[in-house]
């Protein structure tokens, strides 16, 4: 069973849930997951809360929701506001554990109390920062990285377009965004990467493809839901139509590392899966309610990635992608 309640108190208009993982008691531990985004975002949030559920499933616990919203409201007074909101739910309800997924949620709501005699005790996933910069890992805090499959995803990309040497690395500026593009430049990558590039509006977007023409085979894409319309108007533009305008205008292969890659037209990728860093997390929740502790856990990414092909955008580009790899993809647009 599970109930929806709403928050309105100004300046949020924020979603809370509550689920129950098992028939409730009296004395059953509360669990409180904080997220950085809203509720209904797409192979991200819902497949987060899909694996954490999966995980406490048959758990005698209660499980309740926070949806910071912060990825459609990006101005820092509203993520500040969310961490607050989040500060004063866990105040009133009182958890025994705290899942907090995503960096919004470490920067204006976790890490505040790293260090603290627990409980709360804390268990972060979806994290792409160094657990470092929020004081983790800590007495009372443990969890999940989040590490994009760079290197695979173009392993993939060659496999349908091996003439690829060149490429463009895109994504939108925000604090997912950052670690991703110093991760890259770890990477030993099998293409050289020419540019990275972090455009605010469409015209960036557009400005520096124009730019790199001719002299990129492909695209690299992560995230891209903050990019606004213009310098004047702050509405977001679709990754949808971002994507659809690379691939019309420039016909150029792509490749994604971020979960709703296939879904927004890009060719290829492999993504981190998203239902497994929410299992992942409740794992932990699950064995610290029986006794463990943070510390008993080591902070370390999950292993499993999707493969994501377009086949839509491969007809489109004139693109044949083999059966072989078809059929070992987890998501494929027809």
């Amino acid at each position: 069973m599970q109930n929806r309640l709403l928050s309105l108190g100004p300046p949020l208009l924020l979603a809370i849930s509550l689920f129950l993982c098992h028939p409730a008691r009296a004395q059953s531990d509360k669990i409180l997951v904080v997220h950085s985004y809203h509720e209904g975002q797409k192979e991200h949030v819902v497949e987060m809360t899909r694996g954490i559920e999966e995980a406490l499933q048959g758990v005698d616990c209660r499980l309740r929701f926070f949806h910071m919203d912060t990825k459609r409201h990006t101005d820092e007074q509203w993520k500040r506001a969310a961490g607050e909101k989040a500060k004063t739910i866990l105040a009133a309800y009182r958890p025994e554990v705290v899942i907090a997924m995503d960096d919004n949620a470490q920067k204006y709501f976790a890490k505040d109390y790293a260090g603290r005699q627990g409980p709360p005790w804390f268990v972060f996933s979806g994290v792409n920062k160094e657990p470092q910069e929020y004081g983790y890992p800590a007495a009372n805090v443990t969890g999940v990285l989040e590490r994009p499959n760079v290197g695979e995803s173009i392993q993939l990309l060659l496999k349908v377009q091996p003439q690829v040497k060149n490429i463009l690395i895109m994504a939108d500026k925000s604090e997912t965004t950052d670690p991703l593009i110093a991760y890259c430049k770890t990477l030993h990558l099998p293409v050289t990467v020419v540019a990275y590039e972090q455009p605010l509006t469409l015209a960036e977007w557009t400005g520096a493809l124009d730019r790199y023409r001719g002299r990129i085979d492909a695209v690299g894409l992560y995230v891209l839901r903050t990019i606004n319309r213009s310098a004047t108007d702050s509405t977001k533009v679709p990754e949808q139509e971002l994507v659809r305008l690379l691939n019309e205008r420039y016909r150029l292969p792509t490749v994604g590392f971020f979960d709703s890659a296939a879904e927004s037209g890009v060719l290829c990728g492999v993504s981190v899966s998203m239902r497994e860093q929410g299992v992942a997390a409740g794992r932990i929740a699950k064995e610290i309610l029986a006794g463990k502790r943070p510390k008993d856990f080591q902070m370390r990414p999950t292993e499993q990635g999707r493969i994501q092909l377009n086949l839509r955008t491969a007809e489109f580009l004139g693109i044949q992608i083999p059966y072989s790899i078809i059929k070992r993809a987890e998501v494929v647009v027809r």
